[in-house]
C-alpha cells in the first residue's frame, strides 16, 4: 500500500512539473498587449467602422438634448463622441438616458458617399443631409 501511495505521489509531481513547464512555454509564445496598447483585434474593427449614428429612443421621456443628438452621424474619431456617449449626465430625460450609439461598418450600402460627405462637413452632420446625400448623390 505504501509502495501505491509513494508511486502517486512521484507521479502527481511529475504531472505538476510538466503542466507548469509547458504553461510557462505557452506564456512565453504568445504576446499580451500591455494595459496602454490595445489589440490588434480592436484596432483593425475600428478601421472598418465607417460612421457611427446617434439614436434617442424617441419617446415622450426624452430629454431635448437627447432629441437634438437623434439621428446625428459622426466619423469614428470625432471628438464629440467622447463628450456625448451615452448615458450621457447633461439628460435630464424622467427615466434617464437611454439612447445607444449603432455602428455601421463599411460593407454597408451607401457607407462610402456617407464617409465621404462626413470628410467634407468636419465630421459631424444631421440625418436630413445624409438622406440627401443617399437619394440625390453628393452635393
Amino acid at each position: 500500500m505504501t509502495r501505491f501511495i509513494a508511486l502517486f505521489i512521484l507521479s502527481y509531481i511529475v504531472y505538476y512539473l510538466i503542466k507548469n513547464k509547458l504553461r510557462r512555454y505557452t506564456a512565453k509564445t504568445k504576446r499580451q498587449p500591455s494595459w496602454g496598447e490595445k489589440p490588434e483585434t480592436v484596432q483593425i474593427r475600428l478601421k472598418e467602422i465607417a460612421y457611427v449614428v446617434y439614436s434617442a429612443n424617441g419617446d415622450g421621456d426624452t430629454c431635448d438634448l437627447c432629441a437634438a443628438l437623434d439621428g446625428r452621424h459622426f466619423l469614428p474619431g470625432h471628438p464629440m463622441l467622447n463628450s456625448i456617449r451615452p448615458p450621457h449626465p447633461a439628460c435630464n430625460g424622467h427615466k434617464g438616458c437611454r439612447c445607444t450609439l449603432t455602428y455601421v461598418t463599411r460593407d454597408e450600402e451607401g457607407s462610402k458617399e456617407i464617409v465621404a460627405y462626413l470628410g467634407k462637413r468636419g465630421g459631424v452632420c444631421d440625418k436630413q443631409a445624409i438622406k440627401g446625400v443617399l437619394a440625390h448623390g453628393q452635393r
